[in-house]
């Protein structure tokens, strides 16, 4: 957007309804623009009028598009009425053949009110589903349990359903808890026997393994457990995906990175899930939380150290953060949507700009009370860029932290670009 840019004189230029780009991009109506914020422009979009005797189903028929598709297209919300001569975005023709990709977004039930509308409203767009989370105990026990409601919706969106175990104690990774039960033979092979007995109470197809904050020592012993691990979900025919840190050297002395031997655990897994973001964190100083640079030489890394572009699906955050300067210690950034930084933007009068050399915007403001403020976020155009990755890495695809988190433009770009594995 630029100084004197409205949503009508944009749709005159590229010829598609207002309507279209508002719900497109997430927009909550027309006025709500800020100078340097990127848009989607569909450019296919065509639109339907609804008659007396429609239905979602029979305008879906007509378009050859799913229900699905358009209810998002139309930001139609429970129980997705329509009513006569509203107009429906219908446009979802592709006129080429698009590369086929696997996706997985994770989500916390508990997080949100209604816990099955993501699931319902982004189904389409997903092949795993990994949900929070089972933590396991001293003894190797599991806990946790899937709500059956939300489980349904899975299957019937025909979204894998994956549990993801973790080594969380109160909200925090323990380094502690993960030694104790790797360490120990008896308590190894009953945590793998609980992640079998979960898996098939719920009749599911693989696991997620989520263990962060191990010691560089515990290297040799979390390779093991993933060594056992592998072989027991192989069996049995599960899969078996591993959340692993980026890193572009081997820093095996280093915490958190260094317990994770790439070369070792490259054959043993079915898919890695590769953390490419967070070098701008929340304790951290002002910068870029997902910057081209350290997202490729991540990518090259791993290739280079026995893990294949066809096992990696490439993180990729649906959030920014809001750092207050000047940057201490005691300053800790707070995690904003994109939703979020527009609304800063309008209500202090900033700018967004990007960052061509990162590929990602950034925002400054000074609040009502004064203080200075620098966000990192992602935009349409930064997901944009880690999606042409995809394509260039031959990817087995990418994954989303947190579904909770809105990003409507990306799931545009993800249909227009690639299309959804669905087993």
């Amino acid at each position: 957007m630029k100084p004197g840019d409205s949503l009508w004189r944009i749709a005159q230029r590229f010829n598609v309804p207002v309507q279209s780009i508002i719900q497109v991009n997430g927009l909550t109506d027309s006025g709500n623009l800020v100078i340097g914020m990127d848009l989607v422009i569909p450019s296919r979009a065509e639109t339907y009028t609804v008659k007396l005797g429609d239905s979602l189903r029979t305008i879906a028929a007509k378009f050859n598009i799913s229900i699905a598709t358009l209810i998002f297209l139309n930001n139609l919300r429970p129980p997705y009425p329509i009513y006569l001569g509203q107009r429906l975005i219908v446009s979802e023709d592709a006129t080429e053949d698009k590369p086929v990709i696997e996706t997985l977004g994770y989500y916390n039930p508990s997080s949100v009110q209604d816990k099955t509308y993501i699931i319902d409203s982004l189904g389409e767009y997903l092949t795993y589903l990994g949900i929070f989370d089972f933590p396991f105990l001293e003894t190797g026990d599991v806990i946790g349990t899937i709500d059956a409601e939300i489980l349904l919706v899975a299957r019937r969106k025909n979204v894998l359903m994956m549990p993801v175990i973790t080594n969380l104690v109160q909200g925090i990774f323990s380094p502690e808890l993960g030694n104790i039960v790797l360490s120990d033979p008896s308590r190894r092979e009953n945590l793998i026997n609980n992640i079998l007995f979960l898996l098939s109470t719920y009749d599911l197809q693989g696991v997620i393994i989520d263990i962060e904050n191990l010691n560089p020592e515990d290297r040799d012993i979390f390779t093991s457990f993933i060594e056992d691990l592998s072989e027991s979900l192989h069996n049995n025919n599960k899969k078996l995906i591993l959340n692993m840190p980026p890193k572009w050297e081997e820093w095996a002395e280093r915490d958190w990175v260094g317990f994770f031997d790439y070369n070792a655990l490259g054959p043993l897994i079915d898919i890695a899930a590769l953390m490419t973001y967070e070098w701008g964190w929340r304790e951290g100083p002002p910068r870029a939380t997902t910057p081209l640079e350290y997202v490729r030489r991540a990518l090259d890394y791993a290739i280079e150290n026995n893990i294949p572009p066809d096992k990696i699906l490439m993180g990729m955050t649906l959030y920014g953060y809001d750092w207050t300067l000047p940057d201490t210690p005691q300053n800790l950034a707070r995690a904003i949507t994109l939703p979020e930084v527009w609304n800063l933007a309008k209500r202090y009068n900033a700018s967004i700009k990007f960052d061509v050399e990162v590929g990602q915007p950034y925002m400054d403001y000074v609040d009502a009370a004064g203080n200075e403020h620098r966000i990192w976020f992602v935009n349409a155009l930064s997901h944009y860029l880690k999606y042409q990755l995809v394509k260039e890495y031959d990817l087995r695809g990418v994954f989303y932290w947190i579904l909770s988190q809105p990003l409507p433009a990306t799931w545009y770009i993800l249909s227009e670009m690639f299309d959804i594995k669905k087993y």
